[in-house]
């Protein structure tokens, strides 16, 4: 069913994932270019709704400020390894980082007669993108996965995006970041609106749904938890425009 935004958003906390979400997805994240207005569009419905809209994303914050211009105080990055709450606020990063370097190094070495899959490395995981090989997905996933069994790395889980394999920890999900921001006092007691794309999204889906809220879909993805759908990014950009005002 698609979704239009109520009359009225004093009871609303809105979540947004970044990729394939406020913008198109590309091969290389780091290719991503939003579109112009996005910075406004988040600052207006930002204000509308009190301040309670919040970003909750696989990138790290460094990156979701700089595609988004810092136009948010509330960020959820790398999946909730690292939280800002609110502008001005230092990046927070619960738990220790995983030791990821040997990690690193063994899946260069592996992927190295794959010129198009991109290795990501962040803070907290490693995406491994094959957008641009899709054909290589069930190998490269056998191949992670005999990695971290091989290194007994039961602290790691590999798990499925949108073309890229993530490895990191299982306790940083989006569901548990959205639970973390609603103790927020710009969300306390509202109900949240989850907007996202990729199967990394369905954690925030559930959890909004438990606290009485709204799951939306953007694109064509299913199953899924959501009720609700847009179209892709540009539709999104409209629901923030008229969020706005």
């Amino acid at each position: 069913m698609p979704f239009e935004p109520p009359e009225t958003t004093a009871t609303l906390a809105l979540f947004l994932d970044v990729d394939g979400t406020l913008v198109p997805i590309a091969a290389n994240p780091a290719a991503v270019v939003a579109d112009p207005a996005l910075p406004a569009l988040l600052g207006g419905a930002a204000k509308r709704l009190g301040g309670a809209l919040a970003l909750v994303s696989g990138r790290e914050i460094a990156s979701i400020d700089q595609l988004t211009g810092g136009a948010v105080g509330y960020l959820a990055g790398s999946h909730g390894a690292e939280f800002r709450l609110g502008a001005g606020q230092p990046v927070l990063r619960p738990g220790p980082a995983p030791d990821l370097a040997g990690l690193v190094a063994e899946i260069t070495r592996w992927t190295e007669r794959w010129p198009a899959i991109l290795i990501e490395p962040k803070r907290a995981g490693i995406a491994v993108h094959y957008r641009l090989a899709p054909h290589l997905a069930d190998e490269l996933r056998a191949m992670l996965r005999a990695l971290l069994e091989s290194g007994g790395r039961s602290d790691l889980a590999l798990l499925q995006g949108d073309h890229v394999l993530e490895i990191r920890s299982p306790a940083h999900n989006k569901g548990e970041a959205l639970r973390r921001l609603m103790a927020e006092a710009p969300f306390r007691g509202r109900r949240p609106i989850f907007i996202g794309d990729d199967v990394t999204d369905e954690d925030g889906f559930a959890v909004a749904i438990e606290l009485g809220g709204t799951a939306i879909i953007v694109g064509e993805r299913r199953p899924t938890l959501a009720t609700r759908k847009l179209s892709g990014p540009d539709d999104v950009l409209r629901l923030l425009a008229r969020l706005a005002g």
